[in-house]
């Protein structure tokens, strides 16, 4: 049913993107006066975005908080718990670096003419002030003065610290929040978890209801800057994406099970195929997990206390596809909009990507949100968001595969290494 449901979405989202290109398209080459059909794209398209910046904060700050305090419930479990969390954050910077790689190989977004990038400025708005090097002044801009003015101003253009320092409070403050003992917390940890629940369905409706729409304007607007261009463009952007995926699926994933975990990966892809071909189709981890675990347990033999402890916590923070995509995203984008970024800066997105992974809510475009706030802080106006929403269901659907997979993989080697007896999960 769950399925079924993200299915139905993907297909409204992807009928959307269609019909603002064939729109567009149409338009260019019967040569018919688009005023009054660019005025209603750009408003369509700004009531969605707006609904989608409107629930960054709600979303990302209890996600952020609940996933912190996952993570250092990890000690709990003793030495398996800090071994799954340091496969976790290797892999992930692995696949974040994939990503990094191949956008600066591949440049997807130099496939754009001057003259188009700047109609699409005019479109989008001009850039916001661009993220500064790793330097004094952005490491001191990550520590706000006042976290409640920045939460208030964060999507503000030229805001100091700007969402980054909304995240980087967040992280401070879940940290001295999981320190606190737990009959203490609990009720916050509710409290955050009601809020999510509320924002993702509020997501979930403008995303079923409002997006078609929305992207539909915004795809328009886009299209009718770029003409034919905005076909090998995305198709050199989705192809990095793809390739990455698949590099690091086939490749990372393999050398691993092999060299790392030393069982035989071929076996482990097969068995994960059912929990693999529910990820695909409905773009969602939390959907999938179910499925997940009963594949752990039935079909590749993993001890239930190993299965339910890693794919739980793998569903919210081991998002190695969704690291990559992010990574190549940002740097997309940025060469679109002719951004440059020396190493130092480069490094930081590869941080953010992480950050973004583990952020992002377990649902189909659920990490859109999170990076559509973090682009102003690199000088790219918040709507090129635009540009990827449509074609971005079938990147989600294989990169949500891809997470699948790595928690699979991630629960395979713990448990070949504690040889999956619930004495060794619960062992300092």
């Amino acid at each position: 049913m769950e399925a079924e449901k993200h299915s139905s979405l993907s297909l409204r989202l992807l009928s959307g993107f269609i019909v603002g290109l064939v729109a567009a398209l149409s338009v260019r080459f019967l040569h018919i006066p688009a005023d009054s059909l660019m005025a209603a794209a750009r408003l369509v398209g700004d009531v969605f975005l707006r609904g989608i910046f409107m629930l960054i904060l709600p979303i990302v700050i209890p996600v952020l908080l609940i996933g912190i305090q996952r993570l250092t419930e990890t000690g709990a479990m003793g030495r398996i718990g800090w071994h799954t969390l340091w496969t976790v954050v290797g892999l992930t910077g692995i696949a974040a670096g994939i990503g990094l790689l191949l956008a600066n190989l591949l440049q997807p977004g130099s496939y754009l003419s001057e003259s188009s990038r700047l109609l699409l400025l005019q479109r989008f708005g001009q850039h916001a002030p661009a993220a500064k090097a790793l330097n004094a002044d952005l490491f001191l801009n990550l520590l706000p003065k006042n976290p409640f003015h920045e939460m208030a101003m964060a999507l503000t253009p030229g805001q100091q610290g700007g969402l980054l320092s909304v995240v980087s409070f967040t992280i401070l403050f879940g940290v001295a929040l999981a320190k606190l003992p737990s009959e203490q917390t609990q009720p916050v940890y509710q409290t955050l978890d009601i809020i999510y629940q509320a924002s993702l369905w509020l997501l979930l409706l403008i995303m079923r209801w409002v997006a078609p729409v929305g992207i539909a304007g915004l795809i328009f607007q886009a299209v009718m800057g770029v003409g034919w261009e905005i076909f090998p463009l995305l198709g050199a952007y989705a192809g990095a994406v793809a390739l990455g995926l698949l590099l690091h699926g086939v490749g990372v994933y393999t050398l691993f099970l092999h060299f790392i975990a030393r069982v035989n990966p071929l076996k482990v892809l097969k068995g994960s195929l059912p929990a693999l071909l529910m990820a695909f189709s409905s773009a969602s981890s939390n959907a999938t997990l179910p499925t997940s675990i009963r594949v752990a347990i039935e079909r590749l033999g993993i001890a239930p206390p190993v299965a339910q402890f890693i794919l739980t916590l793998g569903a919210t923070v081991n998002q190695n596809g969704t690291a990559l995509y992010e990574g190549v995203t940002l740097l997309f984008l940025m060469q679109v909009f002719g951004v440059p970024l020396d190493l130092s800066e480069q490094l930081l997105v590869v941080a953010l990507a992480m950050l973004i992974a583990i952020g992002a809510a377990g649902v189909p475009g659920g990490s859109l949100p999170l990076l559509a706030g973090i682009l102003p802080s690199f000088g790219i106006p918040g709507g090129a968001i635009a540009l990827i929403y449509g074609i971005d269901r079938f990147l989600d659907m294989m990169r949500t595969t891809l997470n699948v997979y790595g928690d699979l993989v991630i629960a395979t080697y713990l448990n070949h290494l504690y040889h999956g007896s619930h004495r060794n999960t619960s062992s300092a």
